[in-house]
């Protein structure tokens, strides 16, 4: 879990430089489901200051940009395999 929780903090602090991966008129452009969006969500769970429920699952399943970005990532991060690897972690604590 070391390893993904160090690749969602690259990716939650990072200024969003697949963002062009993303067309301009694109759903994909909602802030809160970028691939940056989402590694900050898995790190307030992961920290206990966000509640691990339905409604936070279902967050981190809208994941267009997310597989729109995967290629793009200045750091050649696969951010679809580490929201699974973090979700999974989640639902096993």
């Amino acid at each position: 879990m070391s390893e993904t929780m160090k690749s969602l903090k690259i990716c939650a602090f990072c200024p969003n430089t697949c963002r062009s991966s993303f067309g301009a008129n694109e759903a994909l452009q909602i802030e809160s489901q970028t691939p940056s969006a989402l590694s900050l969500i898995c790190l307030a769970v992961h920290q206990g200051n966000l509640e691990w429920n339905q409604e936070t699952q279902d967050v981190l399943m809208r994941r267009d940009a997310v597989k729109s970005s995967v290629g793009k990532c200045t750091y050649s991060l696969n951010m679809t395999k580490i929201l699974d690897d973090a979700v999974h972690s989640l639902n096993i604590r």
